[in-house]
């Protein structure tokens, strides 16, 4: 069995990066449905307890601790903004940059492991689910005051509707930062993404 020995003691930081390396670099090898906790820890050099100390389960140590959230300030200003609808939903979301850019090939990993299994996929789209409830009400809230002809009925369709492009925006962002962070290009930033929905969105019509 695996145990926490080494030269010092690592840092609570130090392990959680080390379990969290192990876990994607076994997915990439061997697969998500052929790793184990034992696997992991032998490749951290943890025991299990320590790993369920930082991690309840393999799919957290996969996809890590940073949950994505509702950003305070944007959302008090999203309902009455007449700026441009689908951009401003999407950066309603955020997520600790420190996920990203502290140790961004490990990011990048991330990323092609949980593109790459539809069960980690899966786990990480249901995370959305914690803040699906107010994404939705601040959706809606804007919907009611610049489209007041909608009915109930129209306007709880298009706000399911929306809510889900922004999820699916979610997933195309992470694979976007992982290639520039793989290919050393510039990130995708809000200006970006900007110029990208305006003129995608003309062509699906």
């Amino acid at each position: 069995m695996a145990t926490d020995a080494g030269p010092r003691r690592r840092t609570r930081a130090e392990t959680a990066l080390a379990i969290e390396s192990a876990a994607i670099e076994l997915v990439l090898q061997h697969g998500y449905a052929d790793v184990t906790v034992d696997m992991i820890c032998e490749a951290a050099a943890v025991s299990q307890r320590t790993f369920f100390n930082y991690f309840k389960t393999k799919d957290a140590a996969l996809l890590g601790n940073a949950l994505p959230e509702i950003d305070a300030e944007r959302a008090r200003v999203f309902p009455p903004s007449t700026g441009p609808f689908l951009t401003e939903a999407i950066g309603l979301i955020r997520v600790d940059t420190e996920f990203v850019f502290d140790d961004e090939r490990l990011f990048a990993d991330r990323i092609r492991a949980i593109s790459s299994h539809p069960e980690l996929l899966a786990r990480q789209m249901e995370r959305l689910a914690g803040i699906e409830t107010e994404l939705r009400q601040l959706i809606g809230a804007r919907l009611e005051l610049q489209h007041p002809e909608l009915d109930a009925a129209d306007r709880t369709l298009q706000t399911d509707f929306i809510t889900n492009i922004v999820a699916g925006a979610m997933r195309f962002l992470g694979q976007a930062i992982a290639r520039s962070i793989e290919s050393g290009e510039p990130p995708l930033d809000q200006a970006r993404l900007g110029r990208l929905i305006a003129d995608v969105l003309p062509r699906l019509g």
